[in-house]
């Protein structure tokens, strides 16, 4: 977010913003701000759900892995 807001101070100036369905002049700024959170909100929902499924596996194994011993011994 630091690297946004210092990217948003030198860039002050109004844009127009065209999306799918209508468009808004807003500042660059609040723009550039808007988009790297949705980034940074968006990775850190993909690594959560990549690090839940592979816990989901780990703890998997590790009950596999206690049948397996049960039964061996």
């Amino acid at each position: 977010m630091l690297v946004a807001s210092l990217l948003g101070a030198k860039n002050d100036q109004a844009v127009m913003f065209d999306y799918l369905l209508s468009s808004m002049e807003m500042r660059l700024s609040i723009l550039l701000m808007a988009f790297f959170a949705s980034g940074v909100l968006l990775s850190s929902l993909i690594f959560t759900l990549i690090w839940l499924r592979l816990k989901w596996r780990i703890n998997r194994l590790k009950k596999q892995q206690r049948t397996t011993d049960i039964a061996s011994s």
